[in-house]
């Protein structure tokens, strides 16, 4: 991820950049080892993306993350060699920095998507912004060298011509940078409610499919971001860092493992699952009454398929199935799951994840009286996967935890 560290360096150029590279040969030993297991971590995870794009698309724009991330973190490594090729590498910084954002929403889109995901030409439109990192790259490679040394390490004042360019131009290319990396982050937040939402009407049981992951990846990154034109600004005013290299470093690498651990294990949690909208209805965020607007079903056959499911429910008790799905109950009925799923949510009122839980803790309530098993024993054996999904379910249904549910009927 893109550190406070990076972010001033590169935007530091329109006041006073000797304040942040004014011991460049000093370079901390500390920082080179963590930025060099930053970009192991990359390498590898890269490697393993690439392999795996041919089978599974969203694989690809999540490499193209991890390479942008590469090109950033190299900056502490390129700094200790050599300061001209440090100021040709900071040319390059801004078309990664433009990949950051198209990159992670291209990989979250592939995870939520409802069928094969397939990366498009169409796709290329989220990289409008990759031009201007491009423009950037091209306008400081004209500079001479000693300009360049003079503007991003003594920190010389500019006062016309294409130096001037060149530090307004980055100056601009970073609120853009800002702005898109804020209209992405609103973009995955609207696609994970949706996608969470399909979620809740397909499976009774949604663990290691909710990508609750990317909700603490966005926090980290929104905050380092914060962190990062704080430190731009005030830096620069009061003529000291903010923040310690050493810090920005560990929190790149912790950023980078995170990513690597999840992301690498990550499948898309719609894989293979059917659609359900009625026909002709997209697959937009939609009103029950929109999408449902042109079913063939009536209120009578809503009913009965109504009184088929809890029959099924009661007596064949198939809420014991962890891996129950719409999809396997509407095989076991013989009914449409799109007729099923409009049922669920306009006769009932409920989603199937819902529904199906409803009767695991019915199930639970008898055995949890008893007390002869300890409650994750219960929650396993009524078709929850986890202790911590049946205590959130018991507790939405019940307004009281399992214990507390035991202690009432005791006394």
């Amino acid at each position: 991820m893109v550190t406070a560290r990076n972010k001033i360096e590169l935007a530091s150029t329109l006041d006073k950049p000797a304040i942040i590279l004014k011991e460049p040969n000093l370079a901390d030993s500390v920082v080179l080892a963590i930025t060099m297991m930053t970009l192991g971590q990359i390498s590898l995870s890269v490697t393993l993306l690439l392999v795996r794009s041919f089978k599974s698309a969203p694989a690809l724009p999540l490499a193209i993350f991890f390479l942008a991330n590469g090109v950033i973190a190299l900056g502490p490594a390129v700094m200790s060699l050599n300061l001209g090729w440090y100021t040709i590498y900071i040319a390059f910084v801004f078309p990664a920095l433009f990949s950051l954002s198209p990159a992670l929403w291209l990989y979250i889109e592939g995870l939520t998507s409802d069928d094969k995901w397939r990366l498009k030409a169409a796709h290329l439109a989220h990289f409008a912004l990759f031009g201007v990192g491009l423009l950037i790259t091209v306008l400081v490679l004209c500079l001479s060298q000693p300009m360049r040394e003079e503007i991003f390490i003594a920190g010389a004042d500019v006062q016309s011509g294409l130096p001037l360019v060149v530090v307004v131009s980055i100056f601009v290319a970073m609120l853009l940078w800002l702005g898109q990396s804020i209209v992405t982050v609103i973009r995955i937040i609207h696609r994970l409610v949706h996608y969470r939402k399909q979620l809740r009407d397909l499976f009774s049981n949604n663990e290691h499919r909710e990508l609750n992951w990317i909700n603490w990846l966005l926090f980290i990154a929104l905050s380092s971001w914060l962190v990062s034109f704080t430190a731009l600004f005030l830096s620069n005013l009061f003529a000291a860092p903010l923040f310690s290299q050493r810090l920005e470093a560990s929190l790149t690498l912790i950023l980078i493992w995170t990513l690597a651990y999840f992301g690498l294990q990550q499948k898309p949690g719609l894989a293979k699952q059917p659609i359900l909208v009625a026909p002709g209805i997209g697959s937009s965020v939609e009103t029950n009454s929109a999408k449902y607007q042109r079913s063939a079903l009536t209120q009578d056959q809503a009913k009965r398929i109504a009184d088929k499911m809890n029959t099924a429910m009661a007596e064949e008790k198939l809420y014991l199935d962890s891996n129950l799905s719409l999809h396997k109950l509407a095989t076991f009925l013989v009914i449409s799951p799109n007729y099923i799923s409009q049922t669920l949510n306009e006769t009932l009122n409920v989603n199937f994840f819902d529904y199906v839980n409803q009767w695991r803790i019915e199930a639970a309530k008898e055995k949890i009286i008893a007390n002869q098993n300890t409650v994750l024993h219960i929650a396993l054996e009524v078709g929850f996967n986890a202790r911590s999904s049946f205590y959130k379910a018991f507790k939405q249904q019940t307004g009281k935890t399992p214990s507390e549910f035991r202690k009432q009927h005791m006394t």
